[in-house]
Formats: structure tokens, sequence, C-alpha cells
């Protein structure tokens, strides 16, 4: 099974690096798809902006695409009882 997450690129940006505070060691910042997603309240529609890491191969895919709809293959996970997404590599 296929995760694709249809979305319009409000902007493209790579991550600060990185630093585990225990360990000391240092990973390169990821590339993130920014987009908004709405969610429903009770006090009506609300648009939040959401970050989607993706691979770098993906990030030279997407440079031009800002401002467009796109469809991103993505994996999900939870945390803070909130869903996620992270793009997939092709």
């Amino acid at each position: 099974m296929e995760l694709l997450a249809k979305v319009k690129i409000e902007n493209l940006f790579k991550a600060k690096p990185f630093t585990d505070k225990k360990s000391g060691e240092t990973t390169d910042g990821k590339w993130k798809v920014q987009t908004f997603s709405q969610i429903e309240t009770e006090e009506g529609m609300q648009m939040k902006l959401m970050d989607i890491s993706i691979p770098d191969e993906l990030a030279e895919k997407y440079r031009d695409k800002v401002g467009q709809v796109v469809s991103i293959p993505v994996g999900t996970y939870v945390a803070n009882g909130k869903v996620g997404f992270y793009g997939l590599g092709n």
C-alpha cells in the first residue's frame, strides 16, 4: 500500500543541523515541505502550518513547485497524540 499526501507546497526549506544533547552527535538538517492543514474545532475550521520532512532527492524534485499542488509519498507517525507525516524516497 502506498499513502500519498496531496498538498499545496507553501514553502520548502532545509532545517538546521540537530545535535543530540546526550551523545553530542550532530545530524544534518532535513528538508521540509510546509503546507497548511485544516482542522475542524468547535469554533470552526482552523488552518495550521504543517511540516513534512522529505529526503534530499525529493527536495530537488519539489524545489520549483512552491505554490503548486503535488502528491508526496508519505509514511506516518504519532507524537504527543498527533499524527505526523514524513516523505518517502523513490
